[in-house]
């Protein structure tokens, strides 16, 4: 199985983890990425906010090339996917944006949770994993663009998707129920609403202390910023402790893999997940 590879600033940055680990995971499953060739920012998280027409123009240049390559796009960063699914839609509806970027939508964009999430991988996923995380519990965090908006993203369930807890069923952890794997974090307003994103990341971790998770688990690049970075506010705000590990699905998917790389990818985390492994043998 082949896909163009889009791994978009993030995966480049604050979140190597998720495309190293993207990456390991992909080639040991049989998965070829091959990535956009001199790919630029698709515009997340701001230009659709700020100029209409960049919001389409921005992706348009790597929805071309990926064309040109032939092969479907995955990417794994929840905004990036959005970004450039919402602009190939934008330009197949409309002539005067076609005429300026002729993509002509003979591939599709799909995210990183559903690439994995494919029966095929899943199978593969299932049967390759050497080390089942066995008594690991979790919570999948699908944040708001793994399904929204609903009429980009297209998702089968929007209030209660299932691939990320399909993915973990399938690696031996325990998928714990709990009601906000889909409330917002922040997102964005990191910087310029500090209080909000404190006050929503603490409401998110809480209830997964509240369930009894070991580990939260995200695809989104700023979910898992928003959630591991803030939690030093979190504990000087209520005066409690806070130390919930908040790791990429393809991590899980390593340690199961028993990818020997997995030391390196946890050491970016701000709240290490080393502890929460090695509670339940993993680490």
């Amino acid at each position: 199985m082949e896909f163009s590879y889009y791994p978009g600033c993030s995966l480049k940055g604050s979140a190597q983890e998720l495309d190293e680990s993207f990456r390991n995971c992909s080639e040991k499953i049989g998965v070829v990425l091959t990535e956009i060739p001199d790919w630029t920012c698709c515009g997340a998280s701001s230009a659709h906010m700020v100029d209409a027409y960049l919001e389409t123009a921005l992706p348009a240049r790597d929805l071309l090339t990926a064309e040109r390559m032939g092969k479907d796009v995955v990417a794994p960063c929840a905004g990036c996917h959005v970004r450039m699914r919402a602009a190939s839609q934008h330009i197949l509806k409309d002539p005067e944006l076609q005429r300026q970027f002729p993509f002509k939508g003979e591939i599709d964009v799909i995210s990183g949770m559903d690439m994995f999430h494919k029966p095929e991988l899943l199978k593969l996923i299932k049967e390759k994993k050497s080390r089942p995380l066995e008594g690991l519990r979790v919570v999948p965090y699908y944040g708001c663009l793994a399904v929204r908006p609903v009429e980009v993203v297209e998702p089968e369930n929007s209030e209660n998707p299932t691939q990320m807890d399909d993915i973990l069923s399938a690696l031996g952890a325990e998928v714990l129920s709990w009601p906000y794997k889909t409330d917002c974090c922040g997102g964005s307003l990191a910087l310029t609403k500090t209080e909000m994103v404190v006050k929503l990341s603490r409401k998110l971790i809480d209830m997964a202390i509240t369930v009894g998770a070991d580990v939260m688990v995200t695809m989104c690049p700023m979910c898992q910023a928003n959630l591991d970075t803030r939690q030093a506010d979190i504990s000087k705000a209520s005066g409690k402790v806070y130390h919930m590990p908040v790791m990429y699905l393809t991590e899980l998917i390593g340690v199961a893999f028993n990818d020997p790389k997995t030391k390196s990818w946890f050491e970016r985390h701000i709240v290490s997940p080393v502890p929460a492994l090695a509670k339940r043998g993993l680490a």
